[in-house]
């Protein structure tokens, strides 16, 4: 992977699980990792969701493997550009950890 082509900073979220005041169980999102990525946006689309127009864009991201990369699981997010999205998939293409390609999506966080 070419470092040129790793031309965004990107933030990984790491869910976090804590109690609220009242005893609940609530999920926060903690910044857990900045690294340069590549980011391609490939698709977008609208829905109706109880009579409101919902639009969504996905796209590929690509990150260097290291340690802390290949940590990163389905259930996390990430920062583009300071848009927040949801990770769909994450595969490793050359299965050497070299690279990791992650199929993200924004706008329809659930």
């Amino acid at each position: 992977m070419r470092a040129g082509n790793l031309n965004k900073r990107v933030t990984f979220l790491e869910p976090l699980h804590t109690i609220n005041a009242s005893g609940g169980r609530v999920e926060v999102w903690g910044d857990d990792l900045t690294v340069w990525g590549g980011f391609r946006p490939d698709r977008g689309s609208e829905s109706e969701d109880g009579g409101r127009l919902q639009a969504s864009v996905s796209g590929l991201l690509k990150v260097r493997g290291s340690s802390d990369t290949r940590a990163i699981g389905e259930d996390w997010r990430v920062l583009i550009n300071g848009d927040e999205y949801r990770i769909d998939a994450i595969t490793n293409p050359d299965q050497r950890g070299r690279e990791l390609h992650m199929v993200v999506t924004k706008g329809t966080l659930g």
